[in-house]
């Protein structure tokens, strides 16, 4: 009888947990968006420096607890990458000034978001130059949402917690934003008031491991490293009066350490049975995608007590840790892999990170409760709506920036698994995430391409144009028709009545069922726009499914009334052509074996005469004569009004 009751439980948490992830991350993306309208306006004039190569980052920094402040200085090291270079730089909010730049600068202008520091001599590659950036202000929220932001819980204690993706990190430190660049490790020391709130001590969380805590009397400082490549808006600061309950983890291959959290006292016991479960998220992400990326250091959680979650590296921040929340802390912990240790490398490419910690929330719902409930699951995902995952520009991709690669990219990781099969989609996935060209660095679309390239033998290139760099999905009509012993069925793209792409080209499963109650499945290949396929039956077929599985994002549609193929005595075998196909305003059909008399029959695709030719000679002009835009069947018979040959013809 317990066990009874710990499996209901367990499957109320997780319906409960999915509708919260749903309503919640459907907030968290609208305001979002206010973020990315600031990015929008900050982007027009921004390039990150190019000239130079980041290696390291120490922000030393005071931060106020009482109301928004922060002064320190930040030690930036970073390597030239072209000789002669005189002068860098880095960004900062306005709101924050400069006081003084030191080490190997010799002046400084603060401009706009800019810090132009012309340094103190010529650099070139093979020289480590060190800027030393002191600054102080009161800082602002990018949107009114992002950046070093100031809140309370239960009721007026105090969390302050820095809020960065996906460039918002000059909002409270200098730095060179975006991306593009990782330093090779970070140190944050924070130094903060010494105080007591309900009697727990503030204090002050970052990423990696804390190596010590000085007390200054009236202040301590709090110094946290981390060593492992890491992108500027992943560096976190949280503040508030924590407490930590930790346990030791033992990996997959033997590795060892902490999962550490930091929560509010009133919601201890709820975080605490709410992370419950995830040591054995990690254990699946490890067998699938290798070791977890930060082991030498932890992996960490931080409750803000409002927004969404943001995957910060070694040290997820997220609204709370309840069981309500356990989905979106799986989504966080798939960021360690897709995000953090591989990151996009620009955002034209954001579903690399996004589209992966999406699927990977699949990918634990099928280890623990199997393959219906991942099915299930990815019906969350099904995106119906136009863009391209490819994310073209500011000014249109983040209008649709969240959804698209949230559901979308997680859905085209399926469907690439359909397409591959499981053991290859595995092996590729293991070695996208443990290639040694792009862990701890950056990708590109092309580069998961090319890895499931060369471990299928496959020509991947009509998946990812038509999945990844345009839009919408397919629609399927179809139809089928018994012929003794053998079966015809139709599968007719329609989409491109629509305005959209006129083929999407995929491997497909069709499930045949037979009127004696059993069936079987067929896997061909939809290549065509009109497409007839023939498969010897032994009785007779009561129904056919395409895609029975759903591996492929489309529309499907029975419609009986479709005509199926041609008969047997068709002749394929006489020399026709038609040019131009797709046609305009009119066509060229050329018949070269005139010994017979042909005629022409033009039929719409729902089987109507559209029009006929009672004789035809060795070659005819055919003009559309108002002919609505759609596909046409060209029937061309013989003298004795046999069919010859059928033709599609697709007018524009």
């Amino acid at each position: 009888m317990k066990k009874i009751f710990t499996l209901i439980v367990f499957l109320l948490a997780v319906v409960i947990s999915q509708a919260q992830r749903s309503e919640e991350l459907q907030r968290h993306q609208e305001r979002e968006w206010k973020s990315f309208k600031e990015y929008i306006r900050y982007d027009q004039d921004y390039i990150p420096d190019t000239n130079i190569d980041v290696k390291f980052y120490c922000l030393d920094l005071n931060v106020a607890i009482d109301s928004p402040y922060i002064e320190g200085v930040v030690i930036c090291h970073f390597e030239p990458l072209v000789n002669g270079l005189q002068q860098v730089k880095l960004s900062l909010h306005k709101s924050l000034s400069v006081t003084s730049v030191d080490g190997n600068a010799s002046s400084f202008l603060q401009t706009g978001d800019s810090i132009m520091i012309d340094l103190d001599g010529a650099y070139g590659p093979g020289d480590e130059v060190q800027l030393y950036v002191h600054y102080e202000g009161t800082p602002v929220l990018a949107g009114g949402y992002k950046g070093l932001v100031y809140q309370t819980h239960n009721g007026d204690e105090p969390v302050i917690a820095t809020l960065s993706t996906p460039y918002l990190a000059h909002y409270w430190y200098p730095c060179k934003d975006g991306p593009s660049d990782k330093p090779d490790s970070v140190h944050v020391d924070i130094t903060i008031p010494v105080r007591e709130v309900n009697g727990i001590e503030i204090m002050a969380v970052s990423n990696g491991i804390l190596e010590g805590v000085i007390d200054n009397g009236t202040t301590k400082t709090y110094m946290w490293r981390h060593r492992y490549p890491i992108v500027p808006y992943y560096v976190m600061v949280a503040i508030s009066n924590y407490v930590k309950f930790s346990e030791d983890y033992i990996g997959v291959y033997g590795e060892q350490y902490p999962l550490d959290y930091y929560v509010f006292q009133e919601h201890l016991s709820t975080a605490q049975a709410g992370i419950e479960d995830l040591p054995l998220a990690l254990d699946v992400f490890s067998e699938k995608f290798g070791e977890y990326p930060f082991s030498d250091e932890k992996y960490g959680m931080t409750q803000l007590g409002f927004y969404g979650a943001i995957e910060n590296q070694t040290n997820t921040i997220q609204n709370n840790l309840s069981a309500g929340w356990f989905m979106i802390s799986v989504h966080e912990l798939g960021h360690m892999w897709f995000g953090d240790m591989i990151t996009c490398r620009d955002w034209h490419h954001g579903w690399l990170n996004e589209g992966f910690a999406s699927y990977l929330e699949a990918v634990y719902v099928e280890e623990v409760d199997g393959s219906t409930a991942y099915h299930d699951y990815m019906e969350d995902f099904e995106y119906w709506n136009g863009g391209t995952l490819y994310l073209q520009n500011a000014s249109d991709t983040f209008n649709i920036f969240q959804g698209i690669i949230y559901n979308k990219g997680a859905y085209t990781l399926h469907m690439l698994r359909g397409v591959l099969g499981d053991e290859v989609f595995w092996d590729c996935m293991y070695a996208y995430s443990t290639d040694p060209d792009l862990v701890y660095g950056q990708a590109v679309t092309g580069d998961l391409q090319e890895i499931c390239e060369d471990i299928s033998g496959e020509d991947l290139d009509y998946f990812f144009e038509q999945w990844i760099y345009d839009e919408y999905y397919p629609e399927y009509d179809y139809n089928f028709k018994n012929r003794g012993d053998s079966l015809d069925f139709l599968i007719w793209q329609t989409q491109e009545q629509l305005g959209r792409r006129p083929l999407f080209t995929m491997p497909m499963e069709v499930l045949v069922s037979f009127e004696s109650g059993h069936d079987t499945v067929i896997e061909v290949r939809n290549d065509e726009i009109y497409q007839v396929f023939t498969i010897p039956v032994d009785e007779e077929v009561l129904m056919i499914t395409p895609d029975p599985g759903n591996w492929i994002l489309c529309k499907k549609n029975y419609r009986p009334d479709l005509p199926v193929g041609i008969a047997d005595d068709i002749r394929q075998h006489i020399d026709i052509s038609i040019y131009p196909n797709p046609v305009e305003s009119q066509t060229t059909l050329r018949i070269r074996d005139v010994d017979e008399v042909f005629a022409l029959k033009i039929y719409s695709i729902d089987g109507k005469l559209i029009k006929a030719i009672d004789r035809l000679e060795e070659t005819n002009v055919i003009a559309r004569d108002g002919m609505e835009a759609g596909l046409f069947l060209f029937v061309i018979q013989d003298s004795k009004g046999n069919r010859v040959r059928v033709e599609k013809v697709l007018y524009k």
